[in-house]
This record gives structure tokens, C-alpha cells and sequence, in this order.
């Protein structure tokens, strides 16, 4: 496999995926109970996203907004449950588009967020790649056979 080559400067090239906001359960008048592990309900089939995490509570010294998590299944069956594996756990930057490039190991792979357990809440926002994508090793191939089909 040679280098990626994307138009990710396109703003055309880009779809809302998914979007939410997640708000942490009280667990007294001045206290809540941290946010878990959250699942995105849809599984992606795009392999190049962009993320943006924000937290309403977050002070401006804050960076870190928390980790997010490819997840494919294994088709493995352990204890009686289907297995499903983080094979990535990047991390997400408060307030900020973070670019997540994963394999195309599967078709199609689910998503979970785990945030700080300080957030009180959290706004997530998912945008997918949709614009042309190629290899260029591919793309090398192709053009020498291309050559080679056009000549005497």
C-alpha cells in the first residue's frame, strides 16, 4: 500500500455524520456521577473522519477532551457475548478538529467516545470524508497499464 491521496482542504468533501450532546447524571445538588463509556448508534463505513469535542464545564487551561475509539467486530464469541475489539483509541483535543485516519480493516466498525470523568457533559461532533480517495501505488499501476494497453 503506497500514500494516501485525499482532498481534505475541500470543504465539499466533508459530511455530518453524527452528532450529540451527553450529560452527565446528578448524583446530589452539587455533585454527578461521571459519563461512561459512550456508543455511537450507527456503525461508519468512511475510514477518514473529523472530530470536535466540547464540554461546557471545560476551563481554558483544559486540552485533553478524552479518547475515541474504533471498535470491529471479531465475529469471536467469549463467554455467550459477540466480541467487539477497540483496534484504535486515538485521542480528541477540547475545542478542536482532530483529523482520524483509520484502516479499512472492515467494512464497516462502530464508534465509542470515553471522556474525562470531570466532563459534566460533552458535545461531540463527527464529520466524514466523502471526496475522492486513492493510493498512489495504485494509481501508478493503473497509469502503466494504461500505457502499456495504448501502445503499438
Amino acid at each position: 500500500m503506497g500514500n494516501l491521496v485525499v482532498d481534505l482542504n475541500n470543504a465539499a468533501n466533508w459530511s455530518n455524520f453524527y452528532g450529540t450532546t451527553v450529560t452527565a447524571a446528578p448524583a446530589s445538588s452539587s455533585t454527578f456521577t461521571p459519563i461512561p463509556e459512550y456508543t455511537v448508534p450507527i456503525l461508519a463505513d468512511k475510514h477518514i473522519l473529523a472530530v470536535t469535542i466540547s464540554a461546557s464545564n471545560a476551563k481554558p487551561t483544559w486540552h485533553f477532551g478524552g479518547f475515541f475509539n474504533q471498535k470491529v467486530s471479531t465475529g469471536l464469541i467469549v463467554g455467550g457475548i459477540p466480541s467487539t475489539d477497540a483496534v484504535q483509541k486515538r485521542r480528541m483535543y477540547l475545542n478542536r478538529l482532530t483529523l482520524m485516519i483509520f484502516q479499512p480493516l472492515t467494512s464497516t466498525y462502530a464508534i465509542s467516545v470515553e471522556v474525562p470523568k470531570w466532563f459534566s457533559d460533552f458535545t461531540l461532533s463527527i464529520f466524514e470524508y466523502i471526496g475522492p480517495q486513492s493510493d498512489s501505488t495504485e494509481d501508478l499501476i493503473n497509469s502503466l497499464s494504461l500505457c502499456k494497453l495504448t501502445s503499438p
